[in-house]
């Protein structure tokens, strides 16, 4: 057989040069559960090359990963996990640098995104991943196999959103919603060109920005809602 990982000719269950598994289980639900549990057990390594790949190969580490190149990478939602902990905790520091003129209703705002965004975002994934599952309807992948793209997508997507806060806080905008929406736009579209490689481009970024406006109208409206309450 031949090792996915280091192309190396082998037999056996594994590779006899890297030790990674021929034949690797197709991502299910139940294997996506135990990985749930494997976060809050185990540390995996290649947290940093995982990052590096997600950065300059979008859409190729997940595939890569979905095909079994799975000993180096960091598990999705291993990933994740501390993505949206680094996320949460710059969040948190941007928001609560002190403004003058504020109205109950930015008071609110704010202390939606220095306390709940990242949660909101991590509860919708399931939604992100069924829209983007529907959108695309490739028949190759499961709901399972779409749902770690998006784990592995939004993970970096959380990451590229801190300096564009960042910036905003320097500069003392309004806008930077509407910054992040541009940069997460096109690096979505750079992974799913990857991901989907079999498909034309065009058509990608359609299906892309599709995803996009339902996904963020998605989470605003949840989040007005809920800032509202907080009101």
């Amino acid at each position: 057989m031949l090792c996915k990982h280091c192309q190396v000719q082998g037999e056996g269950k594994y590779c006899s040069n890297c030790g990674e598994i021929y034949q690797p289980e197709r991502i299910t639900i139940s294997l996506i559960l135990h990985e749930v549990v494997h976060t809050f057990t185990h540390a995996d390594k290649g947290l940093l090359y995982t990052l590096k790949n997600l950065a300059i190969h979008p859409g190729t580490m997940q595939k890569k990963y979905l095909e079994g190149e799975r000993k180096t990478n960091q598990k999705p939602f291993s990933l994740f996990f501390i993505c949206a902990s680094v996320t949460a905790i710059a969040l948190h520091f941007v928001n609560s640098a002190p403004h003058t003129n504020y109205t109950a209703f930015d008071v609110a705002k704010e202390n939606f995104y220095k306390n709940y965004y990242v949660i909101m975002q991590a509860v919708l994934i399931p939604f992100y991943s069924f829209i983007t599952w529907i959108v695309f309807g490739n028949k190759r992948l499961n709901y399972a196999e779409v749902l770690v793209l998006l784990i592995y997508t939004l993970s970096f997507s959380l990451l590229i959103i801190i300096p564009v806060n960042l910036v905003g806080l320097l500069l003392n905008s309004d806008y930077e919603q509407y910054a992040e929406l541009i940069v997460l736009a096109f690096y979505m579209i750079a992974t799913n060109f990857n991901f989907f490689d079999t498909q034309n481009h065009g058509i990608v970024i359609l299906k892309t920005v599709i995803i996009l406006f339902a996904s963020y109208f998605t989470s605003y409206f949840i989040a007005k809602q809920v800032i509202n309450f907080m009101l």
